[in-house]
């Protein structure tokens, strides 16, 4: 009488089936903690302005400024352009494409599926390490990705004329809407991208955050530098990307995610060589 033997190793679809299975229980978890209540320990939500009113004067008070340098700012500044010499022309020329939101979300997106991917579930500290590196990752995509999105809706629905409509119509030129690439000036894209960038990062390396500003500073003003907008575009999108930053940060903060939720919400310790091996393990994962 001879034995049957049953081969109980999955085969490569189900291998795949299972291991899709795990990236969606991970990423339906993440967005599960992304989403929970606050922690007791947390800090209270920081209110500007407690109530409607204050909201509504903060706004009226807000545009005007806007409207009023777009007005009487603006065209002085387009007009001083022809200071600029050769070399700082070309030097703003360099700098400004760091303002592209790609060189952030793309490598930090492709590292989030890929630990998604092959790290759950977690099977000891390394995995656990790993995962934690993935949230300080989501932490910088949503800052940098969702910021931007907002603003490029936002800047389509306003469709202001770039400065090279200036000569003809002036700088209170609009069309709106309008999904043409020369009717996106305000706000700016690249100073909303350069701000979220350098304040996601300075908070996860407090040390180089005067740095890191410091470049952002720059990379937004070399959009005036090559003539693709005015002053008031720059200094609203770097608002809107460093507020959206901060709020994110206390998003994750109260939530107990990269930051510790209690006052000054410092960024949650990785020491080097614990990331390191856990780095080399998901190397391994990966290659395997």
């Amino acid at each position: 009488m001879t034995e049957t033997h049953i081969d109980t190793h999955p085969g490569p679809a189900e291998g795949l089936r299972a291991r899709l299975d795990l990236f969606a229980a991970a990423f339906v978890d993440g967005v599960r903690r992304l989403l929970r209540p606050p922690r007791p320990v947390a800090t209270p939500v920081f209110a500007l302005f407690p109530s409607w009113a204050e909201w509504f004067c903060a706004v009226a008070l807000g545009l005007a400024l806007v409207l009023a340098g777009m007005a009487y700012l603006d065209p002085v500044i387009q007009g001083s352009r022809h200071l600029l010499s050769p070399g700082q022309a070309r030097f703003f020329q360099i700098v400004t494409d760091v303002g592209k939101s790609g060189w952030v979300l793309i490598p930090s997106g492709v590292a989030i599926l890929a630990i998604l991917a092959v790290v759950p579930p977690a099977r000891r500290f390394a995995d656990r390490v790993v995962l934690a590196l993935c949230a300080r990752l989501a932490f910088v995509f949503i800052a940098v990705g969702g910021s931007g999105l907002i603003i490029s809706i936002v800047k389509r629905i306003i469709a202001r004329g770039r400065p090279r409509y200036f000569e003809e119509f002036g700088a209170l030129h609009f069309q709106f809407p309008s999904w043409q690439a020369s009717y996106a000036s305000f706000p700016s894209g690249h100073s909303q991208t350069a701000f979220a960038i350098a304040l996601s990062f300075a908070f996860l390396f407090p040390r180089w955050r005067w740095p890191l500003l410091a470049v952002a500073a720059v990379v937004a003003f070399s959009r005036v530098g090559v003539d693709a907008h005015y002053f008031t575009d720059i200094v609203v999108g770097s608002l809107w990307g460093a507020w959206f930053t901060v709020m994110t940060r206390n998003w994750f903060a109260r939530r107990g995610l990269v930051f510790l939720p209690g006052d000054g919400h410092a960024p949650m310790p990785m020491p080097r060589r614990r990331l390191a091996q856990a780095l080399a393990t998901f190397g391994r994962r990966l290659r395997g």
